[in-house]
């Protein structure tokens, strides 16, 4: 699913367009307590929690506390995938603006087949009220995620529930240093600069899992949940891998892009607090494994 591969950016976007679209109701009742997984590297005086991530969570969803609370408590800085600025949202929705929409001889219809084509102008139609005119304009990534961001609003996803923004908002309050192991622009090239193949492709496995989308929905959030890994590597990781293309541009390439930063603050003597999300850290191409593959302690305490 979109939302699965973007991460971050996904939650960046998804305010962008709550003001178009209102707000999400979830519903608060039955509290579920859950133990997302948690990593520990230490390397002399320095201290690095890991933390798996779901960008976007059901607002009765109960994860900060015990092991958790007390790690983040301890940690002088807080770092994300990206940070947000005032200037960087600026950035983005410019970026937004300029790559959302085909250029006058040119749509949306050349890069699907026309099955996924009448699927397409179908969800338009019914979850935006988007004529074909309007829908054909679009480029896939852009039409995937407006499909996308429709159906979690309507799912009781939450992005204010969600684990960066509830860390980040902790973090300001209680004036940790707040970082970004990418800018908002990186994220989003990490997107927008696929070919149109690739992109058709992710709107393409977007439409053909709206179908089960409630079904996709809680595996992804019954594996964050869980804390395992193998589990959280059958549920997002393999999915993602299903698009090798999107899988390294999402994935693997920025995993190593912030493996470098990563072990900076290991060895910097400080304790600091990472959350990425959860696809980013687990399996073969996961930041856990890339650490210990350079020799690195790393234990799993949650």
């Amino acid at each position: 699913m979109f939302f699965n591969r973007i991460g971050q950016l996904f939650t960046i976007l998804f305010f962008g367009f709550m003001v178009l679209c209102g707000s999400v109701k979830a519903d608060e009742t039955d509290l579920v307590n859950v133990q997302p997984a948690l990593w520990q590297v230490k390397r002399g005086d320095g201290t690095v929690y890991l933390l798996g991530s779901f960008h976007l969570l059901p607002k009765n969803y109960q994860w900060f506390d015990g092991i958790i609370s007390q790690s983040f408590n301890r940690a002088q800085e807080l770092v994300m995938e990206a940070k947000m600025t005032p200037e960087a949202t600026a950035a983005i929705q410019g970026m937004v603006i300029q790559n959302a929409f085909f250029k006058p001889q040119d749509n949306l219809q050349n890069y699907l087949d026309d099955v996924h084509y009448d699927k397409m102008l179908k969800q338009a139609k019914n979850l935006m009220g988007m004529d074909e005119e309007t829908a054909r304009k679009m480029k896939p990534w852009f039409m995937a995620l407006q499909i996308s961001i429709i159906s979690i609003m309507s799912s009781g996803m939450d992005p204010d529930s969600g684990v960066d923004r509830y860390l980040e908002d902790l973090a300001r309050k209680s004036a940790k240093t707040i970082s970004g192991l990418e800018t908002p622009e990186q994220s989003m090239n990490a997107l927008i600069k696929h070919p149109m193949s690739v992109q058709a492709a992710l709107l393409a496995d977007t439409l053909d899992k709206l179908d089960d989308f409630m079904s996709y929905i809680n595996n992804y959030l019954e594996a964050w949940a869980s804390g395992d890994g193998d589990r959280m590597v059958k549920t997002m990781v393999e999915d993602m891998a299903e698009q090798p293309e999107m899988y390294d541009a999402m994935l693997v390439s920025r995993n190593k892009n912030w493996l470098p930063a990563i072990e900076r603050y290991i060895n910097g003597g400080r304790t600091i607090f990472i959350v990425v999300g959860a696809a980013h850290l687990v399996g073969q191409d996961g930041i856990v494994k890339m650490l210990e593959a350079r020799g690195y302690r790393v234990d799993k305490i949650q």
